[in-house]
């Protein structure tokens, strides 16, 4: 299972709002885009998605940017897979094309919902502010991030 590009730029631009001093306050996307090694337009967009899901809220003006809808706490790695994405992964089995005569009792089929299960909570449970913390537990600087992937 593979997440998309765009989910990892999100995480990154969360994080970042999320330890960045006065996080309330906007945040240009240019110097988002450049602490976290991010193209700007694409995370522009990104955000743009985080925006329509309510997880961050744009400011224009002079003094505009992006910042943070809710506390870091209250966002999660799924909220931000299901903001992007629309839904997490899930496995679709083919069994039409290949004819497969076995049932809903499939234990590829059950072990594949399992892991979605079990991937679902583990998101769930994993907020921007975990992510933040670990971070700045693990470097210094911010700049440093763009080695977590």
């Amino acid at each position: 299972m593979q997440f998309s590009l765009s989910i990892e730029y999100a995480i990154h631009g969360l994080v970042y709002m999320a330890s960045a001093a006065g996080s309330d306050s906007p945040h240009l996307v240019g110097n988002i885009a450049k602490a976290t090694s991010v193209p700007e337009s694409y995370l522009r967009k990104v955000l743009q998605l985080l925006g329509r899901a309510g997880l961050v809220s744009s400011h224009r003006g002079a003094r505009g940017g992006f910042s943070l809808a809710r506390p870091a706490a209250e966002i999660t790695l799924k909220d931000v897979v299901e903001a992007v994405d629309g839904t997490l992964p899930s496995y679709s089995c083919a069994k039409t094309t290949r004819g497969c005569t076995l049932t809903e009792s499939c234990p590829v089929s059950s072990a594949f919902a399992e892991a979605r299960k079990r991937m679902a909570e583990v998101l769930g449970q994993t907020s921007m502010r975990d992510l933040a913390k670990g971070i700045a537990r693990r470097s210094a600087s911010w700049l440093k991030v763009n080695e977590c992937a």
